[in-house]
């Protein structure tokens, strides 16, 4: 009943923010953003009043988030926008037919196109709306010290709203999440040139790890006295000190998109991982006959995987929620390039990587794995499986062989908690 409630006044709130763009009313729609903020209820910490932090919400970087917080009493009080009123008000000054909407998805075929093809004049109108709502915001606010924080460069629908921040002084700081990369994608985002015009709106910028600073940097060279190499926060999330003795079971697949880490463009048009992850799912099917072994595959709704009646009835299939608590219950992860994959390294736990494609180049578009984890046997992979099956191993294992690849993506753990009050204060 709860949730039925809660969906209804969402609605409403977007009917009531789609009317305060339809009157041009900026004030009514900076009360209405006001009063759709939220924040972590379950903090009982008192915080800097002097400066409010406004994040545009994600699950990952509201993770992020939360630790610095449970950490830190140092950081500001911080409230989550959210995102879906952000590009419901992009989408009203598109040039897109206004037609009742999904406020889930407004503007429903609504793509990156619409904003690099929007007409100047919508644009000017769109910005024009954004500053005289952060006026408003500001004043609604009173005393406060705004700034906004997000997570992503090509979040298009909230280009307009970052330079109406900066046209009233309030500073935007990219809290940069997509850190976990292939090095072909890394070139990639650096060739693009796409979203470069968007660091000019940033004051500040966090990254996990130095690959990424040195890309950043290769984009546009002003980026230097901004930038600063801060650590994933979640890294902890991993770490278990707490040794145990465990009869390997639990096997954990991570499901993956079928280009994941290869760049999008006219030379990898053909490229995809689909032959991978045909013949795991075949291996996995196979091994699930296996009375002694437990198989769970955690997949993700929004990404395109092999169809579902491939799989076994045998295998349990998990769409729902983060692979954390997976992780913690595996003995064995099977993945590829994914933050998961590398998690379940910190965690201790026996990874192995498939790599079972005929174009041996694919290799590049694997993420930074020690070969020693990287299979391109079928045979090999289902056979070490079989003689770890049964076996007690002591968990966490040190994984030192893989600390390389953990540091390349996560960076260095080190003073984490004050590089981001760092970030976020000053």
């Amino acid at each position: 009943m709860k949730k039925k409630f809660f969906n209804f006044y969402l609605l409403i709130l977007h009917i009531l923010v789609f009317i305060s763009c339809y009157l041009n009313s900026p004030k009514l729609c900076a009360y209405l953003l006001k009063i759709s903020l939220f924040k972590q209820k379950s903090l009982k910490k008192k915080f800097n009043n002097k400066k409010i932090i406004l994040v545009l919400y994600r699950a990952i970087g509201e993770r992020d988030i939360r630790i610095i917080q449970d950490a830190s009493n140092k950081i500001p009080k911080i409230f989550f926008i959210r995102r879906t009123i952000v590009k419901l008000i992009f989408y009203y000054f598109s040039g897109k037919r206004k037609i009742f909407f999904n406020y889930l998805k407004p503007g429903l075929n609504f793509n990156e196109e619409d904003y690099f093809n929007q007409s100047e004049k919508n644009k000017i109108k769109l910005e024009k709306f954004w500053t005289d709502v952060i006026s408003n915001l500001k004043s609604l606010f009173k005393n406060k010290i705004l700034n906004l924080v997000t997570f992503n460069i090509n979040y298009y629908a909230e280009i307009s709203l970052y330079s109406s921040c900066k046209k009233n002084g309030v500073p935007v700081k990219l809290w940069y999440k997509e850190c976990f990369r292939s090095a072909p994608e890394v070139d990639h985002l650096i060739n693009s040139n796409r979203y470069n015009h968007v660091f000019k709106f940033f004051e500040k910028i966090s990254v996990y790890n130095k690959f990424m600073k040195n890309c950043f940097l290769a984009i546009d060279g002003s980026n230097t006295k901004k930038i600063t190499i801060n650590g994933c926060p979640r890294k902890n999330d991993y770490i278990n000190k707490k040794k145990y003795y465990k009869k390997i079971q639990n096997i954990l697949f991570l499901s993956f998109h079928n280009k994941k880490a290869i760049p999008k463009n006219k030379h990898t048009k053909n490229l995809n991982w689909n032959l991978t992850y045909n013949k795991t799912i075949k291996i996995l099917n196979e091994l699930s006959n296996n009375k002694n072994i437990n198989i769970i595959i955690k997949r993700k709704k929004s990404a395109r995987y092999e169809p579902l009646n491939q799989v076994s009835k045998k295998i349990k299939i998990f769409e729902e929620g983060a692979a954390t608590n997976h992780i913690n219950q595996a003995d064995i992860i099977i993945g590829q390039n994914s933050a998961s994959s590398i998690e379940a390294l910190i965690n201790g736990k026996i990874v192995m990587v498939p790599f079972f494609e005929k174009n041996k180049k694919l290799k590049r578009y694997l993420f930074n794995f020690n070969k020693q984890i990287i299979y391109s046997s079928e045979n090999k992979i289902k056979k070490d499986i079989l003689n770890l099956i049964n076996k007690k191993v002591l968990f966490p294992l040190k994984n030192t062989k893989h600390q390389k690849t953990i540091s390349y993506y996560y960076g260095n753990p080190k003073n984490i908690v004050k590089n981001y009050e760092n970030f976020l204060n000053n």
